[in-house]
Formats: C-alpha cells, structure tokens, sequence
C-alpha cells in the first residue's frame, strides 16, 4: 500500500529544469520516416545532407525506431528545410514537424503534411487564387496557391499546397461544375513517396494493406498521379510568381465561382 502512494505521488517538474532542451528545441526539427524497415540515424543523416545541402551542420537524434530529432545549427537552415517539405527518403515519406518539448515522442503526430499539388484540365477562368482554394478545400488544409503577380495562374495546371491527411486514400481528382458543365479535375503531387496502388495510402502502418481483391490492371491509383517537381513556390511558366498566403475568406466566399465540387464515382 505504502509503495502504491509514492508511486501515485505527482512530482512537479520546474520550468527551470527544462530551459535547456527548451531553447536547443528551437533549433530543431522532429522527423518520422514512413517506413516499416528499420533505418539507421547515420544512413538517413548522411542522405538528407547530401539533400538538403545546408549551410551549417546539424546532428540527427535517434529517439524512438524511424523518430529523430534533428538539431540545427541555425534557425535559417531549419527554416529552409521546413519549406522544401516533403522530403524523401528511399522514396518513402520522411514527415518532419516542429519541436514538440512536452510531448512524449510516442504521442506526436505524424499523419499530415504538405505537398503541392497540380489541378489539371481546369478551363483557363478557372486558374485563380479562389477556385484553387475552393477546390484544394475538398482535398485538405489549403495552403497557399502558386500565382503570377498579376494574381493569375495560368498554365498547363494550377498549383495548389495543400495539407493531406495521410491516413486517408490520395486524392485522385475532383468533379467541378463550371457553369453547368461538369469536368473531372485530375489532381497529381509533387514529391509524391511511394503509394500502394491497390488501397491508394501512402503509408498502411504495421497492419499491411487491406485490399485483397483486384489485378494490377484493375487498380485506381498509378503513377500518374507524380507530378514534376517545378519549384517551391514558382511556377514552370515564370520566376516571377508568388504564392497567394491569405487564407482568411470562408468557403462560402467563392461557391459562385465554378458551383458545386464532388469526388469521382469509383
């Protein structure tokens, strides 16, 4: 019983005593690969350098198996890699968040990020912040769009960054109604890891894949759903674009614009 209420016993832990892992936190990322083999701190250390071809050093922290913490030398360079999100490894998904100091590591959470994203076979009328936005919406958390100062995004595609869920299936496209007539919206991903193409998810975690029924030739998802990779934030059309960051508007802002969105029918 006496061994039951100290261990019951809450220990205050002081703020003082956290300082240090404090401030290093500010100078570091936290990593997740992916992946359900095993990878060594040095052997994804030595490819993301040779990736990220930063500046100044950085040290990787192995925490849990695929979880490190990775501390960088200077705020610019930790900056510059959560910009150039996602990143690859062994073309699995390497999901990097911001320090988290008072959150266990077997807590956090790893099942979004940010890819840009190409809404293909949109009509030229169509390539605007605001029909980005409505229809990155239906795919996720709507970052930002890729524009032309003149705030026009015309091209082969619209470039939208989006947020994804990754425990849900990749998003094959979108049905818009543009005045009445209706057009499917195939959407492709830059930097896309690899994908199941039976069950369409990014990552199927330790129980596998679930779908057992179906030919390869029968399969909804393929490679085409990768995109080139055209740039952070500009276009394959212009070096002079900027990507549109004020997502304030509500959805309801812009229904007008092309009418109502829907996902394709299997």
């Amino acid at each position: 019983m006496e061994d039951l209420e100290e261990e019951n016993e809450v220990i205050e832990v002081s703020e003082d005593f956290m300082n240090k892992g404090t401030k290093k936190g500010n100078n570091s990322l936290v990593g997740k690969l992916l992946s359900d083999r095993k990878v060594n701190k040095e052997v994804i250390r030595s490819t993301m350098n040779k990736t990220w071809k930063l500046n100044g050093s950085f040290v990787f922290y192995n925490i849990v198996p695929n979880m490190f913490v990775i501390s960088f030398e200077n705020q610019k360079d930790r900056q510059r890699v959560l910009e150039g999100k996602p990143w690859l490894f062994d073309n699995q998904l390497f999901v990097l968040n911001l320090f988290e100091g008072l959150t266990p590591p077997q807590k956090m959470n790893f099942d979004f990020e940010e890819f840009w994203v190409h809404l293909n076979n949109l009509p030229l009328a169509c390539m605007s912040r605001e029909v980005g936005m409505q229809i990155g919406a239906m795919v996720g958390n709507v970052k930002g769009v890729d524009l032309r100062e003149d705030g026009i995004g015309w091209g082969s595609y619209l470039r939208v960054k989006i947020e994804i869920d990754l425990r849900k299936k990749i998003s094959r496209g979108r049905t818009a109604n543009v005045m009445g007539n209706k057009l499917w919206i195939p959407l492709s991903y830059e930097k896309l890891p690899k994908v199941c193409f039976k069950c369409g998810k990014i990552y199927h975690g330790g129980e596998g894949c679930l779908e057992t029924e179906g030919s390869s030739d029968k399969f909804q998802y393929g490679v085409w759903l990768r995109a080139s990779y055209s740039g952070r934030g500009k276009s394959s059309e212009s070096s002079s674009n900027k990507v549109s960051e004020n997502m304030g508007e509500s959805e309801g802002d812009f229904n007008h614009s092309i009418g109502s969105l829907g996902e394709k029918e299997s």
